[in-house]
């Protein structure tokens, strides 16, 4: 069974960016916490220039608290994730993203009734989507009846994007081939952090870079 967006996605600098770790284990290039990983509430700020990723990380508790809410029984065990790359944004409110490279792991739980499929089973395997300069890497492995114990991992890898993006507030959004989304953020002295809100207004997802010459 293929979840990784109902688990390890929570927060997507687009449709490539997994966020995930467990709130004891969040992981950057070094497999160590980026700096103020969850710490930081939205606040805005000027979003202008080159960036570098230390990482993200992710509370496990807060999304299987909404993961609950959608789904009654459902949880996220245990996560990580190794994040690299570089986020370019322009005073003419483009951006570049290059050299993206993030290894992921989930372990989650999950009643057969909210997966849509007829076993735990259904979608065991890897599978690859290569597209818009991207290629993206899955392996699940599920077992169980009713109830399906499941453990996904993965890359990515992203060599190049571009895209426009807008600000208001706290709230960054970015239209690009690969990397859209819509993120709360805040700048933080020289870091970045693109975070995702759970529905109770809790920090669920932190990505963190720094600013670079």
């Amino acid at each position: 069974m293929h979840t990784r967006a109902s688990a390890i996605r929570t927060m997507a600098a687009a449709a490539v960016m997994a966020l995930a770790a467990s709130a004891g284990g969040c992981g950057g290039g070094g497999h160590s916490p980026p700096p103020n990983c969850l710490q930081v509430q939205p606040c805005g700020g000027d979003v202008v220039g080159n960036w570098s990723f230390l990482g993200a990380c992710s509370d496990a508790q807060a999304q299987s608290e909404d993961l609950d809410a959608f789904c009654p029984g459902a949880k996220v065990n245990a996560s990580g994730v190794s994040l690299t790359g570089i986020l370019n944004f322009n005073a003419d409110l483009t951006y570049t993203a290059t050299n993206w490279h993030e290894v992921f792991l989930a372990s989650e739980t999950l009643p057969l009734s909210c997966s849509g499929m007829g076993s735990c089973t259904e979608r065991n395997g890897t599978q690859t989507d290569t597209s818009s300069g991207s290629t993206v890497t899955v392996t699940t492995a599920c077992s169980g009846t009713t109830t399906c114990e499941c453990r996904v991992n993965g890359t990515l890898i992203l060599t190049s994007d571009f895209g426009s993006y807008t600000t208001a507030g706290t709230l960054l959004n970015m239209y690009g081939g690969t990397t859209s989304g819509l993120f709360d953020y805040c700048g933080e002295q020289d870091r970045l952090h693109l975070i995702s809100l759970s529905s109770s207004g809790q920090v669920v997802a932190d990505i963190v870079a720094a600013r670079t010459p």
